[in-house]
């Protein structure tokens, strides 16, 4: 079914009901991270990794793409993690109008911004910065904002999903922005396998691209809360590698108050 597209401006009015702004203690303005959910939603872990981030006095931004685009849990279950609704090529759009959030926000700093995306919205942000670089609107909007991923300073993403239809495959990410991956050995839901060759290819292309990996694990091993039918398992021991690993990121890419960074 094709996708209505929106203006930004309609888009980001409509969205801002369905996030969340966590702000840090301390002096404005904050760097900001925006956090893009997994295909299930907004699950218990998007709160754990908002406080690590406000620990370090960064402003959060948790958008529910889910919820906004009128999906429940079960039903993003059976059609958002199967790719039958709201691809990232959609979801896209959603992550511009939150980026128009951030630049309208009197706290922020909008040219502090770093994006973290776990599985869909791991997809979701490495689609947007394939979709920049080729200078193509997301599904979803009627044209590529004039201030694109303006003030996006780097790129986490946590097991993304890189098969068909994902334009990494074949579309070159800006090479200024930087991505840093963690991937799980063996992921049976998001081929570990193919995001490797889409990061290696994109090395090729001109991108700056690192990742490590999280071994004898499973997908979305820091979720704590999975549905009873599923396969995937937390393990909080190597979630604390997940942890680790986004405040050094955010650390790497921000510039934060020296106090709340100690």
């Amino acid at each position: 079914m094709p996708v209505t597209r929106r203006k930004l401006d309609d888009m980001t009015k409509s969205i801002r009901s369905f996030t969340d702004i966590h702000i840090p203690g301390g002096e404005a303005p904050f760097p900001v991270v925006i956090l893009l959910h997994g295909c299930g939603g907004v699950r218990p872990n998007m709160a754990t990794f908002a406080k690590l981030a406000t620990e370090l006095g960064v402003m959060v931004i948790v958008p529910d793409s889910n919820s906004f685009h009128g999906i429940g849990y079960e039903e993003a279950l059976e059609t958002v993690c199967t790719g039958a609704k709201l691809r990232a090529s959609e979801r896209a759009g959603d992550l511009h109008a939150v980026l128009n959030i951030v630049r309208q926000h009197p706290q922020a700093d909008a040219s502090q911004i770093v994006i973290a995306g776990w599985s869909h919205g791991g997809w979701t942000a490495l689609e947007a910065l394939a979709l920049d670089q080729a200078g193509k609107p997301p599904a979803s909007l009627d044209h590529l904002p004039a201030t694109g991923l303006e003030g996006v300073k780097a790129i986490f993403v946590l097991y993304p999903y890189s098969g068909f239809p994902a334009r990494s495959r074949r579309l070159p990410w800006r090479p200024d922005i930087p991505v840093e991956g963690l991937l799980v050995r063996g992921d049976t839901i998001c081929n570990d396998e193919d995001s490797v060759k889409v990061f290696n290819r994109q090395i090729k292309w001109g991108a700056d691209v690192k990742w490590r990996y999280v071994e004898h694990a499973t997908h979305a091993f820091d979720e704590p809360d999975h549905h009873p039918t599923s396969t995937l398992v937390y393990d909080p021991e190597r979630a604390k590698i997940a942890h680790s690993a986004f405040q050094t990121f955010l650390k790497r890419h921000l510039r934060l108050h020296q106090d709340s960074a100690d």
